[in-house]
């Protein structure tokens, strides 16, 4: 049985981000809670109740929101990874702590709201290796990714060239970590080179030794990265009927059309329409006559009069849409 998750919250590795100017990556919301307790939330559901949560110097905010607002029957540890240390020394550190095999996830995996549970069930048997999620489809915008080559169910290559059969998928960063990867991370630690702050070097590292992994597919996942991948997140969510309230007064005139999430002290003018598919945040505000579709409408955005809005995420500063159209529509 696993009980324990190790979830990586170092939301500091897009500086080119357009949604990070007054918050870290790991606190970007998605329908109403931050992207790192949503992901959580996907290993809360599979029966997870002890969280080993790494943070950054700066992801002080995460550990006051997790403590202060989250839910109260879990156990949960924070650990700060200061900036000139390594992922490696890190995991290795908490291997030796807790000393079982562990679920590993970014703080911005998400799949399926079962998947965790399917994840625990095909580590098992192979409890003393590595069992990595990975998909034929991956829903983030970000070009470059890790792929794995199978045998089987066994993983024997990771690679980031474009895949060309059915033996290659996209790597996912949700893993469980059996006791001989756990060997593994002590011997890195313990020498003077190859140490990494990347997830994805690290499981790199573990093949190469040949030592044991295996593959648990997933139909789909989402590794949050490039800035659109916020809009994916929150319309996932909101498909699956998940704190889909409205929560802020409106006029009568205002059309709904669900699913929508409104948060709290959301101004919404005279006989705007909004959804299919919108998430409004806290203090944005919503000009009368406004349509809002399929879109993600942040803290401090205003969406004037008369306007109309669709497949994006709308800033205080800019709009951001899928980076594959040549022009918003």
């Amino acid at each position: 049985m696993i009980e324990c998750a190790v979830v990586l919250a170092l939301g500091n590795h897009t500086p080119q981000s357009q949604l990070t100017f007054n918050r870290t990556h790991t606190m970007l919301p998605v329908l109403g809670k931050p992207l790192v307790v949503r992901t959580m939330e996907r290993l809360y559901r599979a029966g997870i109740r002890d969280y080993i949560v790494v943070i950054g110097e700066s992801e002080g905010a995460v550990a006051a929101y997790i403590n202060n607002q989250w839910l109260p029957n879990v156990n949960i540890n924070f650990v700060i990874q200061p900036s000139h240390s390594s992922l490696s020394r890190t995991l290795a550190e908490i291997a030796r702590r807790y000393a079982k095999p562990f679920i590993i996830s970014g703080y911005n995996t998400l799949t399926h709201s079962n998947f965790v549970k399917r994840l625990i069930e095909a580590h098992t048997g192979e409890s003393n290796g590595l069992t990595i999620t990975a998909g034929h489809s991956s829903l983030s915008k970000i070009a470059s990714r890790s792929y794995l080559r199978k045998d089987d169910k066994a993983v024997i290559e990771m690679m980031t060239a474009t895949p060309s059969d059915s033996s290659v998928l996209a790597m996912a960063e949700l893993a469980v970590c059996g006791t001989r990867f756990l060997e593994f991370l002590d011997h890195r630690a313990r020498s003077t080179s190859g140490l990494s702050r990347d997830l994805r070097d690290v499981f790199a590292a573990y093949l190469k030794t040949g030592a044991p992994a295996q593959m648990a597919e997933t139909a789909w996942f989402l590794q949050v990265e490039a800035d659109y991948d916020l809009l994916t997140a929150n319309r996932l969510l909101l498909e699956e009927v998940v704190d889909t309230h409205i929560l802020s007064e409106m006029p009568a005139s205002v059309h709904i059309t669900t699913p929508v999430r409104i948060d709290p002290q959301v101004s919404i003018g005279q006989g705007a329409i909004i959804g299919p598919r919108a998430y409004l945040e806290s203090g944005c505000s919503i000009g009368h006559h406004a349509v809002v579709r399929n879109a993600v409408i942040l803290q401090g955005a205003v969406i004037p009069a008369k306007t109309s809005v669709s497949d994006c995420i709308v800033t205080s500063r800019t709009q951001i849409y899928d980076p594959n159209r040549s022009q918003p529509s």
